[in-house]
């Protein structure tokens, strides 16, 4: 069952107010990790953004990815509400972001890039980039400034102390795709060349889609092989997370309001996903046990 983040949100405070009620009395989780993924943000939602790492902070604190990857291998144990950011596409309003706000906030985050959109140099090539590869519709209102991060920019964000992830080099569907060549060329390469580029190892992926249907046996088994940590769209939390084990993340949508960031990221509709983490999980056991 698909879910509409339309109708959540025109609901967000009555579930929001039952959510508290109950939880006031059980306290459902006072130890937690969740990660938060952007996309592109339209220079006009900046402020809404800032507002919303503030909003934030009120209750969470915001990790580094060291911090999350010392707590997944077990060399930490992180307590109280802790949540990460991620970035997916390489959209250069991302590295505005970061200039802007991150920076002067003192918040790490992973940027996760398609190693060809990053390559591109002229702004007509990235924006038909986008629009065949990206977004196949719901262009946003400054798509005429639409433009992808560069290596430069890249390699600045690394000396402010982020972290790089591969999104594949064409942000192709991977769930789709069963020729091993092209699920090599999109999993391994994109990693490949970012390295060389940047001069920095590649340990982070992160699915493109995200969704169940994205991850098919032949990605999954080519991107643990590849990656130490492996990043999906589904909704849940981390804190229980061991390594070799999928990573669940949060999309979250700055025109619905901060309502419906608190349904996500307190878990309200974890269970939704739950029997398809349940499977991903599975099927990478399977992978590692070499069956």
């Amino acid at each position: 069952m698909k879910i509409n983040h339309k109708h959540i949100a025109k609901f967000s405070s009555l579930i929001l107010y039952i959510f508290n009620f109950f939880n006031y009395f059980f306290n459902f989780k006072s130890n937690e990790i969740r990660v938060l993924v952007y996309h592109h943000i339209e220079s006009t939602k900046f402020k809404d953004f800032r507002d919303q790492l503030y909003f934030i902070k009120k209750k969470w604190k915001f990790i580094t990815p060291k911090q999350f990857e010392d707590h997944i291998n077990g060399k930490i144990i992180l307590k109280g509400k802790n949540v990460l950011l991620s970035f997916d596409d390489g959209f250069n309003s991302n590295f505005e972001i970061e200039k802007k706000i991150l920076n002067k906030l003192n918040i790490k985050c992973i940027f996760f890039v398609p190693s060809n959109f990053i390559s591109i140099k002229k702004i007509n090539d990235a924006q038909n980039f986008v629009k065949k590869n990206i977004l196949d519709q719901n262009f946003p209102s400054d798509f005429n400034k639409v433009k992808n991060m560069t290596i430069k920019n890249l390699k600045k964000l690394i000396c402010n102390g982020h972290t790089i992830g591969s999104h594949t080099k064409n942000h192709v569907n991977l769930g789709s795709i069963n020729n091993n060549k092209i699920l090599k060329n999109e999993l391994i390469e994109s990693a490949t060349d970012l390295e060389k580029k940047l001069n920095t190892k590649i340990k982070h992926f992160a699915f493109t889609y995200g969704n169940y249907e994205s991850m098919n046996e032949k990605s999954l088994k080519l991107a643990f092989k590849q990656y130490d940590y492996v990043y999906s769209g589904l909704r849940g939390g981390n804190y229980r997370n061991k390594k070799n084990q999928i990573i669940k993340r949060d999309a979250v949508y700055l025109k619905y309001g901060n309502n419906l960031l608190s349904i996500f990221i307190n878990g309200i509709i974890d269970l939704k996903y739950f029997f398809q983490i349940l499977s991903i999980n599975k099927k990478i056991n399977k992978i590692k046990k070499g069956i």
